[in-house]
């Protein structure tokens, strides 16, 4: 008896792990489609390795080893989290895994690590035959293993994105999202050679990135950088799924908007510091602060008052920062203002006018799509991921064929205007005319669509002015109820 306790301790996992890890990582491991991708991968490893010790450049053969693992790490395994969550809100399991005392953050988080768990198992199955080219070819053994880690993380984002689109009932909608995420570089690359016909001779619309980043940090540095990047990227996704099936008396959203505004800060302390790299670190606060800002504005409506009784028992700074941080898209949009006028303000102290107004109309394009789903989808959905969703895929197509008339425009003729209408498209019509217009008529540009972008917050500060004004008894509740306690 005493002798097998051992065995069967290691015959099971740890209690210390979340269960819903262990459900999760069970029934994975023992699906057919996990054995079965793995026994096709490592056969075909197997004949490329051969083919790879017999040829006499292993070279050649190099890209099939890539290409393989690259396909099961980014796009395989974290397809299996395409219906992770849609299945257990079509069968309504959810009420019975929150009976468990399971949070929303913990089976999201199950269903991801269970994903991550199985594709790292995967990766660490590679490393054999990454030591066989090592043998047979000489490749760079570090550089190698490196790279696998890199394309293990990028996995990792990628499912945690899937994880978080199937809170959604659709099936239409998640296939449709996965397609244009598959296939949305394709597109770029064609619309790319397509503008580069028209235009004049070393003009491009990616010039400003290019410029943006300079030369890039040391390999450590940008180790730390990717690494950190992946974090909060799988945060954001997970954290947006969880708020989908929590209960609408959760604290989320306050957790989340803290973590987005302390990237913001960090990343802008760090552009303080780094100043080769202040434009680039830059277009990343702007790109958090803009996700961030979608996260808060298609939240559902507070109208729950125990939520802001935290807030309002601790005086007068506990009533501002409730108008920041309580769950709710009208705060949001109060949280969101904040970091834009913030994330402007710095641009213009650490560079110009000109990074200010591109972090402000970097995140006017959310404020853009959520001002059209709250002005159509209001009192129609409850959860508004789906429509924003919807809206951003009919102004994405919308803002793409514009850019694509608007720089056509602006190489061909002396008209500019069109490409100023919508946010996302100001900075790609400006590139294209910096060859032939006047650095007068580029600042008039520049002021329009500014001014333009500004328009889109203002309406969304007034829808969410009435939403403040129609739950204006939670807010009075919840003061009733602090002030007794």
């Amino acid at each position: 008896m005493t002798a097998t306790a051992p065995l069967a301790s290691l015959a099971d996992f740890s209690d210390r792990l979340s269960p819903m890890v262990v459900k999760e990582l069970r029934q994975g491991l023992r699906t057919r489609m996990f054995g079965g991708v793995l026994l096709v991968l490592h056969l075909l490893l197997i004949l490329i390795t051969l083919v790879s010790g017999a040829a006499r450049d292993a070279g050649e053969t190099s890209w099939l080893l890539d290409g393989l693992s690259t396909l099961v790490l980014c796009v395989i395994l974290p397809l299996r989290g395409f219906s992770a969550l849609a299945e257990e809100i079509k069968a309504n399991t959810l009420e019975t895994l929150v009976l468990t005392r399971l949070s929303a953050a913990r089976i999201v988080f199950g269903k991801w690590a269970s994903l991550a768990l199985q594709s790292l198992l995967v990766a660490l199955s590679l490393m054999p035959y990454v030591v066989a080219r090592y043998v047979f070819g000489g490749a760079d053994l570090l550089g190698e293993l490196g790279f696998l880690g890199l394309k293990w993380i990028a996995g990792m984002v990628i499912a945690a994105g899937i994880v978080c689109l199937s809170t959604q009932k659709q099936f239409w909608l998640r296939a449709v999202v996965v397609a244009l995420v598959a296939f949305g570089p394709s597109v770029m690359a064609i619309s790319y050679i397509f503008i580069r016909t028209f235009s004049p001779s070393g003009t491009s619309s990616f010039a400003v990135f290019g410029a943006a980043f300079g030369s890039l940090p040391p390999g450590w540095v940008l180790a730390l950088a990717v690494i950190a990047g992946a974090a909060w990227l799988i945060f954001f996704f997970l954290s947006l799924a969880a708020t989908r099936i929590a209960p609408a008396a959760s604290h989320l959203a306050v957790v989340k908007r803290l973590v987005h505004a302390g990237t913001i800060l960090i990343l802008i302390l760090v552009a303080w510091a780094a100043t080769s790299l202040t434009t680039g670190l830059l277009i990343a606060a702007a790109t958090v602060a803009s996700m961030a800002s979608m996260d808060a504005l298609i939240e559902t409506r507070n109208e729950v008052p125990s939520l802001l009784i935290p807030f309002y028992r601790r005086g007068l700074a506990g009533r501002v920062l409730a108008w920041f941080l309580t769950p709710g898209w009208p705060n949001g949009m109060v949280y969101s203002m904040a970091i834009a006028c913030a994330l402007a303000l710095a641009a213009l102290v650490m560079a110009n006018a000109e990074a200010a107004m591109r972090a402000w109309m970097a995140v006017a394009g959310t404020w853009m799509c959520a001002a059209l789903v709250h002005l159509i989808c209001a009192g129609r959905w409850r959860d508004l991921l789906a429509p924003y969703i919807g809206m951003s895929l009919f102004l994405g197509v919308l803002q793409y064929f514009l850019m694509l008339i608007a720089t056509t425009l602006a190489v061909a003729t002396d008209v500019r205007w069109p490409g100023v209408l919508m946010p996302g498209t100001v900075e790609a019509t400006l590139t294209f005319a910096k060859a032939k217009a006047s650095s007068a008529e580029m600042e008039f540009l520049r002021l329009l669509g500014f001014g333009i972008s500004c328009l889109w917050p203002l309406l969304l500060a007034l829808i969410a002015a009435l939403a403040l004004h129609q739950t204006r008894h939670v807010r009075m509740e919840a003061r009733h109820l602090a002030a007794e306690s």
